[in-house]
């Protein structure tokens, strides 16, 4: 049997589906620029990722990429009900150009799953648009009515995080140093029911994600060292290392500094069917890789000029149809300059593709 997981805002989704509805939270609040809010928090995320020592002095037992989703959920549920989120993901489903191709051209040969940092509310709605089973999705349960009934003050903690740090972060000019301590004082050092509903939530990222490829291994008998996982950000870095140490296939899909360390194959391009290649030729990748790397300077700008014995008719006809070239790289045993190079390429895709979601780590 074939397997393969994918992450799914930014293999099969542009949207961000929390820095979505942190945004539109604008019309039902008096305060503005929460795009940049919400890069503020996942910057705070991305940070103490980096930084371990600060996880543990806060003494925090568990922290995960992705909490974002954990910091910003008592704002979220105080202001959307679930069916309204429902609808805001319906109308923002996003999908990636070539992502219902690609998926269907797996479904006959592979067992497909969706690992997903994103709320259960977008999470299915997209695997339903993609015809993908939602017990073969794994991501992260916002419950509203459990999760708002521990807020009672949400106005003044809004005051707090939003009226007093969010301004201060843009009044030093976007400076996240700045803000820190204030951010580990309300997260972390100040019980209130604010917190309280924070750790309701119980985020599908990092090493969650890992756990969620041991479970699909376990549940289908197929070792993980026989599968592929696609991602794109830090919270797929764990799945992506664990796969590429067990001797699968781990895929940087226009990834960046976070993903591209962790996986062994990158894949560049402005459409998911770039991706195909790679399982097509799946028992003797790297093999092809080699051959598509050694190739690609003679046809990158031009579909046509791909070899026709290099991958199958139809899907060179794809390419050419569709006016694009993927950019495929090896990622095991290259130089630090190399990597850097691929990180560029990759996060240059990733903001043409995903436009200002694709800042976000």
């Amino acid at each position: 049997m074939n397997v393969c997981a994918f992450d799914m805002e930014g293999p099969l989704s542009f949207t961000d589906f929390a820095a979505e509805i942190c945004k539109l939270l604008e019309t039902r609040l008096k305060y503005e620029r929460l795009d940049e809010f919400f890069q503020m928090i996942s910057n705070y995320d991305d940070y103490l990722i980096e930084n371990p020592a600060i996880i543990k002095e806060l003494g925090i037992k568990s922290y995960e990429p992705g909490d974002t989703l954990k910091l910003l959920a008592p704002l979220y549920v105080s202001y959307f009900t679930d069916s309204e989120l429902v609808e805001i993901s319906k109308k923002n489903i996003g999908l990636i150009p070539g992502s219902k191709e690609t998926i269907e051209a797996l479904k006959p040969n592979w067992d497909i799953s969706i690992i997903s940092t994103s709320y259960t509310q977008h999470a299915y709605n997209v695997a339903q648009e993609l015809g993908i089973p939602l017990d073969h999705v794994y991501c992260t349960t916002l419950d509203i009515e459990a999760t708002r009934g521990d807020l009672e003050n949400i106005e003044d903690h809004l005051q707090i995080l939003i009226g007093s740090i969010f301004k201060e972060y843009l009044e030093k000019g976007s400076r996240l140093e700045v803000v820190i301590d204030d951010l580990n004082q309300f997260f972390w050092k100040s019980p209130s029911d604010y917190v309280k509903a924070m750790n309701r939530i119980i985020v599908r990222g990092g090493r969650r994600k890992e756990a969620a490829v041991e479970e699909i291994s376990q549940k289908l008998t197929v070792p993980i060292s026989e599968m592929i996982a696609t991602g794109d950000s830090i919270t797929d870095k764990d799945m992506l290392r664990r796969v590429d140490k067990e001797g699968g296939i781990a895929i940087s899909f226009n990834g960046n500094q976070y993903s591209v360390p962790h996986a062994n194959i990158a894949v560049t391009s402005p459409n998911l069917m770039g991706i195909l290649p790679i399982f097509l030729n799946k028992e003797k990748v790297w093999k092809f890789v080699e051959q598509w790397e050694d190739l690609y300077p003679s046809f990158a700008d031009n579909p046509q000029k791909i070899p026709k014995n290099l991958i199958e008719d139809s899907l060179r006809e794809y390419f050419i149809q569709q006016k694009f070239v993927p950019r495929i790289n090896k990622l095991k045993a290259i130089t630090l300059n190399e990597q850097k190079a691929i990180i560029e390429y990759q996060k240059e895709m990733r903001k043409k593709v995903r436009g200002w979601f694709g800042n976000l780590g």
